[in-house]
């Protein structure tokens, strides 16, 4: 009998399976792996996952399973790994529980399908230190095993039985080319890379701030916001990091690397790269002029600096605005049109004040290294100015310019407007645009007012705006709705809270301050449960509540008289 024969039979007697279906298993393992493992290595993870033990006869070895990097799963032990080494991480001593002393250190391992770190604990830490263990070297790991790590990733650990060979003689080397150093584009980062270089402008440095770390130390915080034609990013520096961004201007150009993603954690769309220990950071020489003039459509699918040219189709006059320091600055809005759309344009302080006597209507101009941002207000692109962006007036002839007013206009009458289609709120089971029509159906139990950017009208510590000005106060009203299918709960917003309550922000904030809110929540309460509304909006699951909730672009209350019509046309139709 085969030894595969001995192992089949002993997975039958444990499990009652058929030699047939395990034979069927190991075909479907070998697939899944990509037909990169034996059918003794399929057997040995078919007997694993089925929890039977047939190691102790040690006739299959962990040599035979060797897999690429992407099919790491963690139910996967005992295996062999081939590729480069991509970053080398220091080591740290740290105390176990006994008291007794002990050692850690990590490398990134590369292979063409992906990267995974590579932990080594006290002996075998010393690979470290050997002179041929560097960058780019090609190694073979044998007998290793998969474990979570502290930022719930994937993690091979190298154990008392497991072997790390250096260029190893029995690897087709052509499969496994050297790692170059390769800049991503900003929209391309996902938390799946764990060494990120990244090359653009500086757009934002914010000042230090220091805390109190839980070992009494005072630490030390800086981040910067760094853009390049498909996005912008924010990047963390820490501790005594944070003195190597002394020698940095908003302006400058940039490439960092070995940067580390982490999800945002007020955001969790939102991915922000870590500075560290072996991290770097240069300037760069870029040639502004090297970047094509793009048409102004696409400018609402990509964020970071761009070029453009197009036609002023609407310019406001020149503002002052305050500061929360009471500086007074300038502030000068137009639109910019081609034949394909029309975009808003930011110009801040003294670009303002120069070019408010340049720039006229129907002037064509050309826009260079300009900052492409989203702003929620109009729910649209925007274009802001930073230290190194260039204007000037240049001849332009456009054949049907795009005339921004109307198109603003019918942007957001077409986002506020009703259809007359609701969705049952029980049936809400994806993110979207729904419409949804209800009663208010619980007691007012609070209301919030947030600090926010007059431009944004994010909260202030989530602003990212170029210039910062004095905050406004903003209101968010939570309601639950009710169809009789179900219950959503609504957010209403800015002026549409102040619209549905019948007060002002500024007026509900003192209201906040007295005694009497609370009995003005009873009073509001009362004026409001039992209405029936329409409220239009998106749609986003909230993973603390569990639930569907929307975010309302427009309300209205029910009319009898309209909704009769309406249910009298859908009968007809």
């Amino acid at each position: 009998m085969s030894e595969n024969e001995e192992y089949i039979n002993k997975i039958i007697q444990k499990t009652g399976l058929s030699k047939k279906e395990i034979q069927k298993r190991m075909e479907e393992k070998k697939i899944a792996l990509k037909g990169l493992i034996s059918d003794e290595g399929a057997l040995f993870i078919v007997a694993k996952e089925l929890g039977v033990e047939i190691q102790n006869k040690n006739k299959i070895t962990s040599e035979k399973i060797e897999i690429n990097i992407s099919d790491i799963s963690l139910n996967l032990k005992n295996l062999s790994l081939i590729g480069r080494i991509r970053e080398i991480y220091p080591v740290n001593n740290f105390t176990r529980k006994d008291g007794t002393l002990g050692l850690v250190g990590s490398f990134l391992l590369h292979d063409p399908t992906g990267d995974i770190r590579i932990v080594l604990w006290d002996e075998k830490t010393k690979i470290i230190e050997n002179d041929y263990f560097q960058k780019n070297e090609l190694v073979k790991i044998i007998n290793a095993n998969v474990k979570i790590g502290r930022y719930n990733e994937k993690e091979v650990h190298i154990g008392r039985n497991s072997r790390i060979i250096l260029s190893p003689d029995d690897v087709d080397y052509k499969k496994y080319p050297e790692i170059k150093e390769q800049v991503i584009s900003i929209k391309d980062i996902n938390l799946n890379l764990r060494s990120i270089t990244i090359a653009g402008e500086i757009s934002q440095i914010y000042p230090k701030h220091e805390f109190k770390r839980n070992d009494g130390e005072i630490g030390k915080v800086r981040s910067l916001i760094i853009g390049d034609s498909t996005g912008i990013i924010t990047v963390t520096f820490w501790n005594q990091d944070e003195e190597k961004l002394s020698d940095y201007n908003m302006g400058d150009f940039v490439n960092i690397s070995n940067l580390y993603p982490k999800q945002n954690n007020r955001n969790p769309e939102k991915i922000d790269l870590y500075f560290g220990k072996t991290s770097q950071i240069r300037k760069e020489k870029i040639t502004k002029m090297e970047k094509k003039f793009l048409k102004i459509n696409l400018l609402q699918k990509s964020q970071g600096f761009v070029n453009f040219q197009g036609i002023i189709t609407q310019i406001d006059n020149l503002k002052k605005v305050k500061l929360k320091n009471n500086e007074e600055i300038s502030l000068l809005n137009f639109f910019v049109s081609d034949d394909t759309d029309a975009i808003r344009v930011s110009l801040w302080r003294d670009t303002a004040d120069k070019f408010s006597d340049i720039l006229k209507l129907g002037d064509g101009v050309s826009l260079k290294n300009v900052l492409v941002k989203f702003n929620s207000f109009s729910s649209r692109n925007e274009v802001s100015f930073t230290t190194t962006s260039e204007i000037d007036k240049i001849d332009l002839e456009i054949q049907d310019v795009k005339n921004i007013s109307q198109d603003y206009s019918a942007q957001r009458t077409d986002k506020t407007k009703f259809s007359g289609k609701y969705t049952k709120i029980s049936e809400i089971n994806s993110s979207g645009r729904f419409e949804v029509k209800g009663f208010i159906a619980k007691e007012i139990s609070n209301i919030t007012v947030y600090n926010s950017c007059p431009d944004c009208f994010k909260k202030v510590e989530n602003c990212t705006c170029d210039i910062k000005k004095d905050f406004i106060p903003r209101m968010i009203l939570n309601l639950i709705l009710d169809d009789e299918s179900g219950t959503i709960r609504g957010s209403f917003i800015g002026d549409l809270a102040e619209k549905i309550l019948g007060v002002k922000t500024s007026d509900l904030v003192l209201i906040k301050e007295t005694p009497e809110f609370e009995d003005y929540l009873k009073k509001i309460s009362e004026k409001l449960l039992g209405k029936e509304i329409i409220i239009n909006g998106k749609c986003k699951f909230n993973d603390f509540s569990n639930n569907y909730e929307i975010n309302v672009y427009d309300f209205k209350e029910v009319d009898p008289i309209l909704e009769l019509k309406h249910i009298v046309k859908e009968i007809e139709s």
